[in-house]
């Protein structure tokens, strides 16, 4: 392999060496004014300037590397150190060490001497600890900095990944500058950048300019220096002679590509890249490893110079046992317009050894891909433990570039400056993308070692089944044999969320003591451990209030708990303070025969539900069987989506008329699953599974769905494909517009009731060669809103392939007529075949699928 710094030193290199040479008997001359008292330590003949931060050996709990430049050689290339501030008076601090590498002389674009860099790396640092330091020597020094080591038992690490620095925006400095300050209030460890620092590789001054603003303006609120974990972009390489092979025209007489460190010597001086720079990896805690790949030189598998590959190979057997896995490459794998450092050749290795999320630059926008796994299949995406997310934050500065959306993409591209702040714990992988203007762009989390939402209690009979009575069809049905789901509970955030089709199961007269009372003793205690105080909510319009249920309320303040009601409205922060525990028994908002109406639900209360539940406490839903329209399903479910809960409560009810407790089928016995943690205490408390339960409805886990809230007077895109929803709605609202945009992506195939069904609303008609539908709806004013608005519906070629339709330039998108019970054609639809995109004017919102045209 090719080892930077190893290299014979050519004759631009001597003739520099020999100039320092010469250069030094003036620095002696003040040194030795220095020595005399002219000079006083501490004054700046030569100061240290464009001080970074970083790592050139794998270990950043004990170790950080400085870089920095001066005019001169001799100008000092110590660091000075200690873990208190000495304000800059190198004399003071405790520690010290000297750069055993000689400085290295800046040979700039044209050829001519431009200073010198100067690196120094310090070992047996101490995990988790603040150090305060200064660098340079005789020529002066730097003003006290402060760095921090990395934790080695962090339970989670926050880090920022960015790039496109370079010069050309019509605005630059100013955008680069703006990302900078934001990324800096995020306290990241550090900073992985993916590329294009500067406009000319080896234009010195650029470089000068790019490390005097990493060490001004990359400051952590708290004053820490943020290191740079580097990545080598095209930017950052320049041959004046063509490597082996066909390659593309040099651009300014530079080739770029990456044959020897030489092509990109600036890069390698002014930053401070692990061993062995062309590509490295850094393990950073013992959850995550990065690994540094280099898009910019051989990666062909094929071709005997591509040492990467193999390289990169066996770290990936190497790291099987780390729960994360992130590379980080200049080119991204997709939409690369040329260069010979090809990304996608790396991508077999992502498949077979499962890396999470690669980082990319280059493009100048922010995007995000689905998980792919072209090893599977390169017409559809796939699930996130199966497959890899490409993120590609490439919009610190450089000129924004513009690019369609594709099929791949979970977001963008969007044409905005940009950063992402990664946050990472043993079990969860975080990413949010911010904007210039701090607003979140994206977001999205992988979670490993956590399951979702567990389903606790069921129907105990094989005959048990749920039926449609009224209100919307289900979205799950089920039929004799499949034991409907009536009670779940899944994490949120720092908190958890129940919810369960149980409210009138709580009402005087309805339950057993010993069985219910006690599920709920165990459902709050594995919600927030060692809860006590609890609201009862009695507010829009809830029926089974804390007199209606004054049994269970007892129940329950025997086994220990205050259970306080309150009709208060609305929910606020204030109403929800001092309780660990928050019971929602069913609002009753709108008609219950069309599952209520939750538009009359504030999206406030929502959010200060929201703001509960993740500042660790939690929150239990119920809804009832729609028997008689006495379900409100939809209301409820504005809570669970709102608070972010992966289950919904269905308008449904449940029977079971050969088991159940009072000889009436709308009175099924239940039964705790003892698989779980809440199931096997049950059994562990009442001795059997058995539970008692009326009139109850099912909870099924959530289709894809993605919420926004969309400002008044703006057009806004709202990009479902966030949450795989595969529908973007652009919208533009009048003044006082404000409000929710809701996309849910419906289940592949239609919903059929069980065969018991006896009575119950229509069904949708089913339609043939439906490639995806998806519903879309809005709680903002129809009059506020500037009609029409445009839906896209984006398929992948996997299921188009599967549709048995012959051609793509058949396919048109459809809206449900609720009024005529039919599909009918959107006006001005069409379809984009590249972009695997379906889009169309609509003037009301509904469900919309992609058909072929009739």
């Amino acid at each position: 392999m090719f080892a930077v710094g190893k290299e014979p030193l050519d004759q631009n290199k001597k003739e520099a060496v020999m100039r320092r040479l010469l250069s030094g008997v003036l620095l002696l001359a003040l040194l030795s004014a220095s020595l005399l008292g002219v000079i006083a330590l501490g004054d700046s003949v030569d100061p240290p300037n464009g001080v970074v931060l970083g790592w050139t050996m794998n270990d950043v709990h004990h170790t950080m590397s400085f870089s920095w430049y001066t005019s001169t050689a001799e100008a000092g290339d110590t660091i000075y150190y200690d873990t208190q501030t000495r304000n800059g008076d190198a004399t003071a601090y405790a520690y010290s060490v000297t750069s055993d590498e000689p400085p290295e002389v800046i040979i700039g674009r044209k050829g001519d001497e431009e200073g010198y860099t100067h690196k120094v790396t310090v070992t047996g640092l101490e995990p988790y600890t603040d150090y305060y330091f200064v660098v340079g020597g005789s020529g002066g020094y730097s003003k006290e900095l402060k760095f921090r080591t990395i934790p080695e038992d962090l339970n989670s690490i926050t880090f920022v990944v960015g790039g496109d620095t370079r010069q050309g925006a019509l605005d630059f400095p100013e955008g680069r500058n703006t990302i900078s300050k934001l990324m800096a209030k995020h306290d990241p460890y550090f900073v992985i950048h993916v590329g294009d620092y500067i406009e000319r590789a080896f234009e010195a001054s650029e470089w000068k300019e790019l490390t005097d603003h990493i060490q001004d303006a990359w400051i952590t609120s708290t004053g820490y220096s943020i290191p740079i974990v580097p990545v080598i972009g095209n930017h950052e390489v320049g041959r004046t002679a063509a490597p082996e092979g066909d390659y593309t025209a040099p651009e300014g007489g530079f080739y770029e590509f990456e044959v020897a460190s030489e092509d990109a010597r600036l890069y390698y001086q002014f930053l401070n890249i692990p061993d062995p720079k062309l590509w490295y990896s850094l393990d950073i805690v013992p959850y995550l490893r990065f690994f540094g790949l280099n898009s910019e030189t051989y990666t062909d598998p094929t071709m005997a110079e591509t040492e990467q590959y193999d390289w990169f190979k066996n770290l990936l057997i190497d790291a099987q046992g780390v729960t994360w896995k992130i590379a980080g490459f200049h080119r991204p794998p997709f939409a690369e317009y040329g260069g010979q450092g090809r990304s996608t050749n790396f991508w077999p290795l992502f498949d077979a050894y499962h890396v999470d999320v690669t980082v990319s630059g280059h493009e100048h926008f922010y995007a995000r891909s689905h998980p792919l796994n072209l090893g599977l299949t390169d017409g559809s995406y796939v699930a996130f433990e199966k497959g890899t997310v490409n993120v590609t934050p490439g919009g610190w500065g450089a000129p924004l570039s513009t690019e369609y959306p594709r099929w791949w993409n979970a977001c963008g591209p969007i044409s905005e400056y940009n950063f992402t702040v990664f946050d990472v714990s043993p079990t969860a992988l975080h990413v949010t993308a911010i904007n210039g203007n701090n607003s979140v762009i994206d977001e999205f989390t992988i979670r490993k070692g956590v399951v979702g939402s567990e389903t606790v209690l069921r129907t105990r009979g094989e005959d048990s089944y749920a039926d449609d009575v009224t209100g919307p069809p289900p979205l799950v049905s089920f039929g004799a044999g499949t034991y409907p789901p009536i009670l779940s509970v899944g994490k949120v955030g720092k908190g958890a969320v129940a919810a369960g089709g149980l409210a009138w199961n709580c009402i005087n007269d309805e339950w057993k003591k010993g069985q219910l009372d006690v599920l709920f003793d165990i459902l709050f205690q594995h919600m927030v451990p060692g809860a006590k105080n609890v609201l009862w909510y009695e507010g829009y319009g809830v029926a089974h209030n804390t007199e209606a249920c004054s049994d269970m309320v007892a129940a329950l303040e025997a086994l220990g708990y205050t259970v306080s009601g309150d009709a208060t409205e609305p929910i606020t922060p204030a109403l929800l303070a001092g309780y660990d525990i928050v019971i929602i028994p069913q609002l009753r908002l709108g008609s219950p025969y069309v599952g209520g109406n939750p538009d009359l639900l504030p999206w406030t209360d929502v959010e200060a539900l929201k703001d509960f539940v993740a500042g660790g406490k939690g929150l239990l839903v119920m809804d009832a069987h729609d028997y008689g329209g006495n379900n409100w399903a939809r209301v409820q479910d504005k809570i669970l989506e709102g608070v972010g809960a992966d289950m919904t409560l269905q308008s449904d009810g449940v029977y079971d008329w050969v088991d159940n407790w009072q000889g009436r089928g709308w009175q099924p016995m239940g039964a705790v699953d003892p698989s779980t943690d809440i199931g096997a205490a049950y059994v562990k408390r009442t001795g059997d599974t058995a539970i008692e339960i009326w009139e109850v409805s099912t909870v099924v886990p959530i289709p894809a769905f993605f919420l926004e809230k969309v400002p008044a007077g703006e057009r806004t895109i709202v990009d479902g494909r966030r949450t795989e929803t595969d529908a973007r709605v652009i919208i533009e609202t009048m003044a006082g517009g404000e409000g929710y945009v809701r996309i849910q992506k419906a289940p592949p195939s239609i919903v059929k009731k069980s065969a018991e069904v006896s009575y119950g609303a229509a069904e949708e008609a089913p339609a043939a060669n439906k490639l995806v539908v998806v519903d879309v709806s809005t709680d903002v004013p129809s009059d506020l809103i500037r009609w029409p608005i445009t839906v896209e519906v984006y398929y992948s070629q996997d299921a188009f392939d599967a549709s048995g339709i012959a051609s793509e330039e058949q396919l048109a998108l459809y809206y449900w007529d609720i009024e005529q019970g039919m599909w009918r054609l959107c006006p001005e639809s069409g379809v984009n075949t590249v972009r695997n995109c379906v889009t169309a004017a609509a003037y009301h919102l509904t469900r919309f699928a992609i058909l072929p045209k009739k």
